[in-house]
């Protein structure tokens, strides 16, 4: 079945992560480990600069969860990128929704609505609306909008550390339509400076095929650090 293309005026600093995945599913236990409620700021860096920050928060609600951010980019030529995201789950962590809406630089929204029956994917700007309706994974589905990074933090919330080595996810990445699928090892704890203090953190790997994400969190699973090695990209969870 032919899936919804991502538009143009997209912007995916890590869309290449989900390019060519193969790799094989395993069953994996979902540990609901975190704070009922996460707020921060990310600084995002690319080739050494600066060029932009996400503001997220994620928290506990009566129907599950819920996870917030907020996106501002300059990419080169100096336009300006400015993107909001809002995905629900439920107690277990399945998606509920998930809606994305870019302001600029043109307005245009991509929403996803998970039900047993088929996902409907709908995109529309001020010129053009598109759906698609296919069927995704009903367990262990992970929701990875690849210009929001706090989506991550959920992620890392699933991993089981009793069960040690690498456990497999089902993905769904919305601005690219595709499911896919990632692994996520736990490598063990490392010290590291985040803003210029020392920090003991839980380091975190999740890999596909061709890409491998480092990531470094707290035992809460709040991410302090990522990085893209092949992107050149690098995210770091900025003071309060």
């Amino acid at each position: 079945m032919p899936l919804l293309k991502p538009r143009s005026s997209d912007v995916s600093w890590t869309a290449v992560l989900f390019a060519l995945l193969g790799i094989v599913l395993a069953g994996f236990a979902v540990a609901q480990t975190g704070p009922a409620t996460e707020s921060g700021v990310f600084l995002i860096r690319a080739g050494g600069r600066n060029i932009g920050t996400e503001r997220f928060q994620i928290r506990q609600v009566a129907t599950g969860w819920e996870a917030t951010g907020e996106l501002q980019l300059e990419v080169p030529g100096g336009t300006r990128v400015t993107e909001t995201c809002t995905l629900r789950l439920d107690a277990a962590w399945k998606p509920a929704s998930y809606q994305r809406e870019q302001q600029s630089p043109r307005k245009g929204t991509l929403s996803a609505d998970f039900r047993p029956e088929g996902t409907r994917l709908t995109a529309k700007t001020d010129t053009a609306s598109e759906e698609q309706i296919f069927l995704l994974p009903e367990r262990e589905l992970v929701v990875l909008d690849t210009n929001f990074f706090h989506h991550y933090g959920l992620l890392l919330r699933q991993y089981d550390v009793a069960r040690p080595g690498p456990q497999n996810f089902h993905v769904f990445v919305p601005q690219e339509a595709t499911p896919s699928t990632i692994s996520v090892v736990l490598l063990g704890k490392e010290s590291l400076a985040i803003n210029g203090a020392p920090a003991e953190l839980n380091h975190f790997q999740a890999s596909t095929e061709d890409i491998k994400i480092e990531i470094w969190a707290t035992d809460q699973r709040e991410i302090r650090r990522i990085e893209i090695p092949q992107a050149t990209l690098e995210i770091v969870r900025q003071s309060r």
